[in-house]
């Protein structure tokens, strides 16, 4: 009896690098390319590397199409100053900067308050990515209570931090992640992010029965997954 030879951590397929994720839980080859640029190849347990190579090769212009959408969402980032009348995004509306000698970051009249302390010391962006992180901690557990309970699905918890360039993720415990900048995003999309994580528990891989899910759940997913590629090119990022 021959012995399944071993996929490698890494494949280089033509000009592409990809990381080689193995998961016995998986029956089908696939392919993920993350917001910053990286690359996934996922196999079941016992593929042949040839034949993933193969198939990845097959892809390889799909591949191209997505880094090149990447890489226009990454050059659109927006530089932002912390200034009295720059703009930033909350919950899908545009709000005015407002530096004065407040002690807090706040919404005070539909403006933006900074603290002149944090500009000064150079820390008004991490202060800004706080402020994000806890107003994101009280308004999404009531939306994601909303959607949990029309899909029948319960997350274990809920945390809104950085996490790169993802808009979220489902940690192994059951736990959803949001990232902080999604609470920039207009309501109806931060549903979708949502609805994606939340489907994500009955299906951890982007299989038909996953988007099965998403659609039950959100009919129009396809239009708001398009409108997020959308947005996401004028989020701020920190």
């Amino acid at each position: 009896m021959s012995v399944a030879e071993a996929l490698p951590e890494t494949m280089l397929i033509g000009d592409l690098h990809f990381e080689v994720r193995e998961s016995p839980r998986r029956t089908t080859v696939g392919i993920t390319v993350d917001r910053d640029g990286s690359l996934q190849l996922h196999a079941p347990a016992g593929c042949p590397p040839d034949a993933l190579a193969a198939w990845a090769y097959s892809k390889r212009i799909w591949v191209y199409r997505k880094l090149a959408e990447k890489d226009l969402l990454l050059s659109a980032q927006p530089a932002k100053e912390f200034v009295t009348g720059e703009g930033f995004t909350y919950l899908g509306r545009g709000h005015r900067l407002l530096v004065t000698d407040a002690d807090a970051v706040r919404m005070e009249r539909g403006r933006l308050v900074m603290p002149r302390s944090e500009v000064d010391a150079g820390t008004a962006d991490a202060a800004l990515i706080r402020w994000y992180r806890a107003r994101g901690g009280h308004w999404l557990p009531s939306r994601l209570k909303r959607w949990a309970d029309r899909m029948a699905l319960a997350p274990t918890g809920l945390d809104v931090r950085d996490l790169g360039y993802r808009w979220g993720s489902l940690s192994g415990n059951g736990r959803l992640n949001i990232h902080w900048a999604t609470l920039q995003l207009p309501p109806s999309l931060i549903d979708y992010v949502l609805v994606h994580e939340l489907a994500h528990i009955q299906s951890p891989q982007h299989t038909s029965a996953f988007w099965a899910t998403v659609e039950r759940a959100m009919p129009d997913y396809e239009r708001r997954k398009s409108d997020l590629l959308t947005a996401g090119a004028g989020l701020w990022l920190g």
